[in-house]
């Protein structure tokens, strides 16, 4: 018999390792922040070739809920490549157990506005 909970995480360790990069994960409540920021890797999701060169107002990335001490919530920050972003949508977690989240730059607090 298979022990699927091992592969499961094992396969997300791999994609997290190949495909990764660290961003900073702030939980917040009505827009404030609660407790501390914490690095985490995530793994941005490929955006088609009209979006690309700069930076988009709209990113999604995938990460490992098991990173943060709460699970993901809708309005809570993620600050990667220059700018900050609000989650707009959080998915349950895929087959592999990682969460896509989905973000939306927020405004006055990106390299750009």
């Amino acid at each position: 018999m298979s022990d699927w909970p091992t592969i499961d995480a094992a396969a997300n360790a791999v994609m997290l390792q190949t495909f990764g990069e660290p961003v900073v994960y702030q939980s917040a409540h009505a827009g404030v922040a609660v407790g501390d920021p914490v690095t985490i890797t995530a793994i941005r999701h490929a955006r088609v070739r009209e979006e690309s060169g700069a930076l988009a107002n709209i990113e999604e990335i995938s990460v490992n809920p098991s990173d943060l001490a709460n699970f993901p919530q809708r309005g809570d920050w993620v600050t990667a490549w220059g700018s900050q972003f609000v989650v707009t949508t959080v998915r349950q977690p895929d087959p592999y157990g990682l969460v896509e989240l989905s973000l939306m730059g927020r405004a006055g607090q990106n390299s750009d506005d």
